[in-house]
């Protein structure tokens, strides 16, 4: 996932996240609420908001930690087909090869959320 793709879907989050915060600060600034109730509605907000935000920049790509990992064919590769990878499915195209059911790949390269493999040696 590109990094804009990351910071578009961390905002969002962050908007979902911070908006009943936001919304119990401006009810106390109009003397709606007491400073304590939006102080209760609005911390759980604003902590899940940045427990999201910590998570979502220090777990890097999901597919990169594969390359130059192993798996098995579940399916023949002549060149496309599905592979185990690290207890997951993933579509997978073996370049220039064939692979049998079964057999030993190894990930070269993730592109797109397809696994680029070639046979175990």
């Amino acid at each position: 996932m590109s990094r804009l793709v990351t910071l578009v879907a961390l905002l969002d989050d962050l908007l979902l996240f911070v908006s009943p915060a936001v919304l119990a600060c401006v009810l106390y600034a109009f003397g709606l609420i007491p400073l304590w109730t939006a102080a209760v509605i609005s911390a759980p907000f604003i902590v899940l908001a940045v427990y999201v935000g910590v998570k979502v920049f220090k777990e890097g790509p999901r597919g990169f930690a594969y390359v130059g990992g192993r798996g098995v064919a579940v399916e023949d590769l002549r060149p496309s087909g599905v592979v185990k990878i690290g207890g997951e499915y993933w579509r997978a195209i073996c370049r220039d090869c064939a692979v049998g059911a079964g057999e030993c790949v190894v990930v070269e390269e993730v592109k797109d959320g397809v696994a680029y493999v070639r046979p175990c040696r």
